[in-house]
């Protein structure tokens, strides 16, 4: 008989204490106490943990790149103003600070 229903299901619930705010500690004894094996509790637990950090560092990585296309692109905008003799200054100032707002909060999530 599979144990998978059961699996997903305290996975589950992990994953939404967890999200709460709970202490791992806390999530142990409130499933040990509703009958779940603590061995496995703490395996699964920490299984979530890994997940939701490589969940965490995905998203960074992406608002990362993100920030940088966009600081990319401006770069690209004001040089090419530069040869036109264009007011280059909103994609200088405007467009950079975009991009390094995104590269920033991308570092945010990953530290």
């Amino acid at each position: 008989m599979s144990d998978a229903p059961v699996r997903q299901t305290l996975s589950k619930e992990i994953w939404h204490m967890l999200g709460e705010g709970h202490k791992r500690e806390d999530i142990v004894t409130e499933l040990v106490a509703k009958g779940h094996e603590e061995y496995y509790v703490k395996e699964l637990l920490e299984e979530t943990v890994k997940l939701r950090a490589v969940q965490s560092r995905s998203q960074a990585l992406v608002l990362i790149l993100i920030g940088a296309v966009i600081c990319f692109t401006s770069f690209l905008l004001t040089i090419t103003s530069t040869f036109t003799h264009s007011s280059f200054s909103i994609v200088l100032y405007g467009l950079t600070t975009v991009g390094i707002v995104f590269v920033f909060a991308g570092f945010m999530k990953i530290f």
